[in-house]
């Protein structure tokens, strides 16, 4: 009789990027890797907005963990893109590794953001996605107008926070 073999997910841990500053080059690889080469940007500049990141105020970036590996992150940040200054804070940068997507680390990601954002004081947030609408319509985001980004056309859209999320 063949043995069966029954696998633990390691739980999933949110750390401020902050607290694991050795973990700066992976943010800023994935972030130039996905983004970064598209808006003529360099990888030095984006590494050194990483470097920016604080728990205390905006930038700050969190960092999803799972059995000591660096999986997922996401930022707030003051701005987003150049064609709107008007609008602050915005949710950007969430990325999740290949390896690690449909585990829900994206959800845990969006939530942990949004409670780091009330707790710094901010009631709303706005972010631009190329193609990932669904994701954050089933996280009570709102479409608000269409927008050309560095990166193409993509979504604005926006969310008012509630005055307690459970994070």
């Amino acid at each position: 009789m063949a043995a069966k073999h029954t696998y633990i997910q390691a739980p999933i841990a949110i750390e401020y990027l902050e607290s694991c500053r050795d973990l700066i080059s992976v943010c800023a690889s994935w972030s130039f890797g996905q983004w970064g080469c598209q808006a003529n940007g360099s990888f030095e500049q984006v590494e050194r907005e990483f470097e920016a990141s604080t728990r205390s105020s905006i930038p700050l970036t969190l960092i999803a963990i799972e059995d000591s590996r660096p999986t997922g992150m996401i930022s707030l940040a003051e701005y987003d893109f150049g064609g709107r200054p008007d609008l602050s804070p915005w949710l950007k940068s969430l990325y999740v590794h290949p390896f690690h997507r449909n585990k829900g680390t994206a959800t845990l990601l969006i939530k942990k953001l949004e409670h780091e954002a009330l707790r710094l004081g901010h009631k709303k947030l706005y972010l631009t996605t190329e193609d990932a609408e669904g994701l954050y319509t089933k996280h009570g985001w709102l479409e608000i107008d269409h927008v050309r980004t560095p990166y193409g056309d993509a979504t604005l859209m926006t969310k008012i926070l509630p005055d307690a999320i459970q994070a």
